[in-house]
């Protein structure tokens, strides 16, 4: 009964933590996602306003990328350029929406 609890706790934080939507990525230079050779990775989620603002940071807290980006009928499109191996977060409307590692 314990575990169930663990794991259903889990569950609703992950829910809380990753936001609204899904956003997934596409690694241009090989690699499979979340796992990315370094370089630009297309990011790509649904059922945002028209504007969301995008925020990407490295494992040492440096942002890479503060801006806003518009959406088409709610589907976000990004692209960035990870090209130095570490863990980076994508937060999109002060949400972290998911996190990738580059190699």
């Amino acid at each position: 009964m314990r575990q169930i609890k663990y794991w259903a706790l889990a569950s609703l934080f992950s829910l809380g933590v990753f936001g609204q939507s899904s956003i997934t990525g596409a690694c241009r230079n090989g690699g499979t996602y979340p796992n990315c050779i370094g370089g630009e990775i297309v990011f790509t989620g649904g059922s945002y306003p028209e504007q969301a603002h995008v925020k990407v940071t490295n494992s040492a807290g440096q942002v890479i990328d503060d801006g806003d980006y518009t959406t088409k009928d709610g589907v976000l499109t990004f692209t960035e350029n990870l090209s130095f191996a570490d863990t980076y977060t994508i937060a999109v409307n002060d949400k972290v929406v998911l996190m990738v590692a580059t190699t």
